[in-house]
């Protein structure tokens, strides 16, 4: 678009004929020198000047923008012989500003000098263009969210931008081809100046469109400050597939939630410290118009593997499944739970283009499969990993003494297998002992050969104590007593540098029958642990 300032449109026919003192086309100069006259026209015109004269004579003008036109070209100045002359005038746009320029064109004859004309040209159209990146012209400079958005301009006078937004980011390319911010905009005639702009991102103002009827402007003025035009500003917003939030913390994993649901907590691996909100999460999502959905994936830890079932809003939109995430305050709540063993969730925020996509076709395609540990493990892929708001267990606070339980896990996906109490009354007699815990064999993995390895946290059980024949177990399928020697389980320190056992299995199969560890010291049986047959 080409935007005008301060214009004043002068109509005037293609040729302007002047006469110096009168209004016909010609000026008639006797044997002395023409009086002054003035004659007024616009750039591209080429008006014409005549006068009659008996001697040599030489005519200059002293503006750059005012020529005579002759065979030879444009030029600054001619000379001539006596008679009646006409000349044409080039008018042109160069330095033509808001304001009536003068050129004098004066004419030296018998030893005088004297001014035989006055042209005054009338003040150009000043204008500043824009273009897109197509070249095409536009009304207004668009902005980018985070990706800058190219404009180009052009104009006839010099400009340099007095006014815009604190939150319009101005760029130029380098010449070594890098973006500099730089925030000022300025170019001169005859010249094309590309900038680049995009919006300063703080959790709000990005959310929205702008359009030209929101009045937000970037003023470009001439140097003399007499000159201005206002450009409006348009945003086509973050774009319906970008979102970005800000959490309670730096990190979305690592959460564990009290079983009340009343207490949140995240420990920092890096220096020990702990966390503690209650009630509630609190976080800030920055998605275009507010609009964005919500995905709640429960992660089941069966045997060491994990899964994910994806659990969708119930009737109560901010509803899902156990949990609850209230859109428009952009909190999330856990509801009570009084399992035996935890539970683990996943709670995402996706933008709305992106989140209609899946809910459309498969939610599975944000996950990705591990098998790093020989075991398929799904795993959020990279590219939605960044929607994630939580990552999370609920579980039981209450701190548990250094030898209470039993803790057992995968041998190779290292996820835990948890151990219940098993208060089954024949087996505490048969054993005279009431801490028996019972716990799932990993399935089968091709080519590998998996197992649970089993910590039993047991006062005295420890390496020192099994070096010294002191501490120790058994291993009983039905009536066979498994043995090391046939690798069927194996006794030592595991990744924390703590006695336990890894148990393989027994040689013969399952055959549908348990397994049954008793730990000793000192012969007698501290803790059962009841291990049922894999189910593959």
């Amino acid at each position: 678009m080409r935007a005008l300032l301060n214009i004043r449109s002068i109509m005037v026919t293609a040729m302007i004929i002047v006469i110096a003192g009168v209004t016909s086309c010609q000026k008639e100069a006797s044997a002395s020198l023409p009086t002054l006259s003035s004659i007024e026209c616009k750039s591209g015109d080429r008006p014409a000047i005549s006068f009659t004269i008996d001697s040599d004579w030489h005519l200059s003008s002293d503006a750059l923008w005012c020529t005579f036109i002759t065979s030879s070209g444009t030029l600054q100045e001619m000379t001539g012989h006596s008679g009646k002359h006409t000349v044409t005038l080039k008018i042109t746009d160069e330095n033509c500003r808001g304001e009536w320029s003068v050129a004098n064109i004066t004419i030296k004859a018998k030893g005088k000098s004297e001014r035989l004309v006055e042209v005054r040209r009338a003040p150009s159209e000043l204008y500043i263009e824009l273009f897109d990146t197509n070249n095409a012209p536009i009304e207004a400079f668009e902005i980018g969210y985070d990706e800058y958005i190219s404009t180009r301009l052009e104009s006839n006078f010099r400009y340099a931008a007095i006014e815009f937004p604190e939150w319009v980011e101005i760029a130029h390319m380098s010449d070594n081809g890098s973006i500099e911010v730089g925030n000022y905009i300025v170019g001169a005639p005859g010249e094309s100046t590309e900038i680049m702009m995009r919006i300063v991102a703080d959790g709000q103002r990005e959310r929205f469109p702008l359009t030209a009827e929101d009045g937000y402007t970037i003023t470009l003025s001439d140097h003399a400050m007499n000159h201005t035009i206002e450009f409006p500003i348009t945003y086509a917003g973050m774009g319906a597939d970008k979102l970005s939030y800000k959490g309670p913390t730096d990190n979305y994993f690592g959460w564990e939630v009290s079983l009340d649901g009343k207490t949140f907590r995240q420990t920092d691996p890096a220096d020990g410290s702990t966390t503690t909100f209650s009630d509630y999460l609190q976080y800030n999502i920055t998605a275009q118009n507010n609009d964005y959905g919500i995905l709640f994936f429960e992660k089941i830890l069966e045997r060491g593997v994990p899964t994910y079932s994806y659990i969708p809003a119930t009737d109560d939109k901010d509803k899902y499944g156990w949990i609850e995430f209230e859109k428009e305050a952009m909190t999330l709540r856990v509801e009570e739970y009084d399992g035996d063993i935890p539970r683990f969730g996943i709670v995402m925020a996706l933008p709305r283009q992106t989140y209609d996509t899946l809910t459309t076709s498969s939610v599975d395609d944000i996950f990705d499969v591990d098998t790093s540990s020989g075991v398929d493990i799904p795993c959020v892929s990279d590219s939605y990993a960044e929607y994630i708001l939580a990552e999370f267990t609920q579980m039981d606070f209450t701190e548990r003494g250094a030898y209470e339980g039993m803790y057992a896990y995968h041998s190779l996906t290292i996820l835990e297998i948890f151990c219940k109490p098993y208060n089954d009354m024949a087996l505490m007699e048969k054993y005279g002992c009431e801490e028996i815990f019972i716990c799932d064999f990993v399935n089968p993995v091709a080519g590998k050969e998996p197992g649970i390895i089993v910590d039993p946290r047991i006062e005295n059980w420890s390496t020192e104590t099994y070096d010294l024949a002191i501490a120790g177990a058994e291993v009983w399928h039905g009536d066979k007593q498994l043995k090391m020697s046939e690798n069927e389980y194996y006794i030592g320190e595991n990744k924390d540098e703590v006695l336990a056992m890894q148990l393989y299995g027994p040689k013969g199969g399952w055959n549908n029958t348990n397994v049954v560890i008793l730990f000793k010291v000192n012969g007698e049986i501290k803790k059962v642990l009841v291990v049922t047959p894999p189910t593959l």
